[in-house]
């Protein structure tokens, strides 16, 4: 016996939505892919850009550092950090800086032979050395300051103002955030702990 056209429309329609909802379910599945992958690239733009901007404005305020002063990029990076945090201790320089300790370290004792810093070993905790700026150490770090200005203005050549303010509140934002990442999560902490029992 042969089945009728209206009959087996009629029979297929299950089958027919089940594939239609497949369907929708495989769209929604690729365009969170595609979605995340058009994050993942953006991110990666972003970091890649900050990383050319950082290493640029690095480059060149050494440049300029070595032929005025003859001082190095870390140098000039130190003398403008103590300029403007004059406690930061030696540790602190290294993370900011983003080179080890011994490095730093060895930067300090060059800059002490030049009479651009002393170091003296805090009396309440040995453990502690406290640095601190001759006079020479903060006219040179204010004029770093000064061509540093001077390059962020030709980086920045041809942005507006608000776009300015937008970046400006961006990198604040994201400084912010490396502060909180820093920053064990409740649920880190459970994990080893879970770890250690």
């Amino acid at each position: 016996m042969t089945t009728s056209k209206t009959s087996k429309n009629t029979s297929d329609a299950p089958i027919r939505g089940a594939l239609a909802v497949v369907d929708e379910r495989d769209n929604k599945a690729n365009k969170a892919r595609a979605h995340r992958m058009a994050a993942r690239s953006h991110h990666d733009n972003v970091a890649h850009a900050l990383v050319r901007t950082s290493s640029a404005l690095k480059r060149l305020t050494t440049q300029h550092m070595r032929k005025e002063f003859d001082i190095s990029g870390i140098q000039a990076e130190i003398l403008m950090l103590l300029a403007t945090e004059p406690a930061m201790l030696g540790n602190d320089l290294a993370a900011v800086v983003g080179v080890n300790a011994s490095t730093i370290s060895h930067a300090l004792d060059t800059m002490e032979k030049l009479g651009l810093l002393t170091r003296r070993r805090c009396t309440e905790d040995r453990r502690v050395v406290r640095i601190a700026l001759t006079g020479q150490a903060r006219r040179i770090a204010q004029r770093t300051i000064q061509i540093t200005q001077q390059i962020l203005g030709a980086l920045t050549t041809g942005i507006s103002k608000p776009d300015l303010q937008t970046l400006q509140r961006g990198l604040k934002r994201m400084a912010d955030n490396c502060q909180t990442d820093a920053r064990p999560s409740a649920r880190h902490r459970d994990v080893r702990r879970m770890r250690t029992a």
